[in-house]
């Protein structure tokens, strides 16, 4: 489970992760620090695959040394959303085609990131705090 408390204020939107601070931009915060919400999204998907792709590297014993993703994403409107992701993966290691292939199949199947974009969230529920 989750938990991170953000505090935003004109000029400036804040996430406390475990300790950490992260700054975000918000036209509508007009804050200029940090990076856009959906840069994060993307940035936590590919993440989230990478970390799939050598956990399963390392289960097979696949001598994958590196992986490079290149992240493209579009955005859509009404309402307005990440309509499209496109991953253009690199997977540098000795590794045959086939276990290429295995290793994107099992990163696909193993990333809760981009299981949960591609199937929804269950529940968003949110609460006026007394």
């Amino acid at each position: 489970m989750a938990y991170i408390e953000l505090f935003a204020q004109k000029g400036k939107i804040e996430a406390d992760i475990k300790g950490e601070k992260i700054l975000f931009k918000s036209s509508g915060a007009d804050s200029d620090s940090g990076h856009w919400p959906t840069e994060y999204v993307i940035a936590a998907l590919g993440s989230c695959f990478s970390g799939s792709l050598f956990a399963y590297a390392k289960n097979k014993n696949y001598p994958l040394e590196k992986v490079i993703l290149k992240i493209k994403s579009n955005l859509g409107s009404a309402p307005s959303r990440i309509q499209s992701i496109h991953i253009n993966v690199e997977l540098i290691g000795n590794l045959t085609l086939e276990e290429k292939e295995r290793l994107i199949q099992a990163g696909e199947r193993g990333c809760t990131v981009m299981n949960t974009l591609r199937g929804g969230v269950e529940i968003i529920e949110t609460h006026l705090s007394s």
